[in-house]
């Protein structure tokens, strides 16, 4: 995942996911978010379902030092911030 001033960014190995984003009470809302349509099949395509419907539930962002978790939902996603 990616992140610059105005926009997000996001791969889990098939299609891209990206969009606009703010951070806003403590939660990230993303949106609109536009992806490419490639097809996957199996765990991949499971993993990019999970990652887009989070990333449109406006998740709580949790952050520890350079970890940050997003949580929405009953899904979660654990990033590693990283300079760049």
């Amino acid at each position: 995942m990616q992140f610059d001033e105005l926009r997000l960014g996001a791969n889990v190995g098939c299609n891209g996911i990206g969009g606009e984003y703010r951070v806003d009470g403590g939660r990230l809302v993303a949106g609109p978010l536009m992806a490419t349509r490639m097809f996957c099949e199996g765990p991949v395509w499971q993993q990019e379902e999970a990652v887009n419907a989070l990333l449109s539930a406006a998740p709580e962002i949790q952050r520890s030092g350079s970890a940050m978790r997003l949580v929405s939902g009953g899904h979660a996603l654990d990033l590693e911030l990283v300079g760049g």
